[in-house]
């Protein structure tokens, strides 16, 4: 009987666990949507909050100076990319 209370609570957690581990995600995926072309890091920030990752992925590509990278939803893309130029605006967003 106790092994079975110990299985449960274990479930319990493992299923709230891996709610929580999605939720910024999914978060992430919804305020990607309101970034815009143009806007600063200082604007993209105040919806997305501080990225994963930065670095200069997109560099070459879209002559970005730094590419910011958000999680994404589970079975989605690879991760949500916003990438700036030298003044600190946005000219490219990749969220597929």
């Amino acid at each position: 009987m106790k092994i079975r209370y110990i299985v449960l609570i274990l479930v319990i957690l493992g299923v709230g666990w891996f709610q929580y581990d999605q939720y910024q995600p999914n978060r992430n995926r919804e305020n990607a949507e309101k970034v815009r072309l143009g806007m600063t890091s200082k604007e993209v920030l105040h919806f997305m909050g501080q990225p994963d990752k930065k670095s200069n992925l997109f560099a070459s590509r879209v002559d970005a100076d730094t590419t910011y990278q958000y999680r994404a939803p589970f079975a989605s893309s690879d991760g949500i990319y916003i990438s700036f130029d030298k003044q600190g605006r946005v000219i490219h967003i990749a969220n597929e």
